[in-house]
């Protein structure tokens, strides 16, 4: 069975002195990368579908609504904490909570329907210091994964549960506690 993950830092496994042998998607193929926003999540996920027809389950981890994404010769990330002069002018001029947050669920969407003859699974990152949203998009009421799993449900907060983390990212024992979690739902996953 081939099962793709996709995601962030949290997924690639950022923090591991090894990712590749300890993360939870060590068997599988992973295409997560440090940095990413939900745009370029979604949009790695379908291209490695598009190019790999043998894809028969797919694990997405969306990540913090705040990241987005920009072109400049080609797509790229930026944050609030980017320092560059796109970044400085749309978080100072275009950002919103709200517009974070129809980005995210418009994204889970578009997943969701590629996805539609592929079963899969989301969860995804807490909002941590993100606010939610007073006016939910079209988009979070079509999907059924507007109460998703998050990572604070899987392994707790940094604070209240830092055995579990490095820095803000999941340690061995967290990428433990993911797996064991993902077991209980993807069929085959070890």
């Amino acid at each position: 069975m081939t099962l793709l993950f996709s995601g962030c830092s949290i997924t690639y496994g950022d923090e591991l002195e090894n990712p590749e042998k300890v993360r939870f998607s060590r068997n599988h193929i992973n295409i997560a990368r440090n940095g990413l926003s939900n745009d370029m999540i979604v949009m790695r996920t379908i291209e490695y579908i598009e190019q790999n027809h043998d894809v028969d389950y797919v694990i997405t981890q969306f990540t913090v609504p705040r990241r987005s994404t920009y072109w400049e010769n080609e797509y790229k990330n930026i944050t609030p904490w980017t320092d560059n002069t796109q970044s400085r002018v749309f978080y100072k001029y275009l950002d919103s909570q709200e517009m974070r947050m129809m980005n995210l669920w418009k994204n889970v969407y578009v997943l969701d329907q590629y996805l539609r003859d592929i079963p899969h699974y989301f969860w995804r990152l807490s909002e941590g210091a993100e606010k939610t949203s007073s006016n939910d998009s079209i988009f979070k009421k079509l999907v059924p994964w507007s109460d998703m799993v998050t990572l604070y449900d899987l392994i707790g907060k940094p604070k209240h549960s830092p055995e579990h983390y490095v820095h803000s990212h999941p340690n061995k024992k967290g990428h433990d506690l993911i797996a064991q979690h993902l077991q209980g739902v993807v069929p085959h996953l070890y």
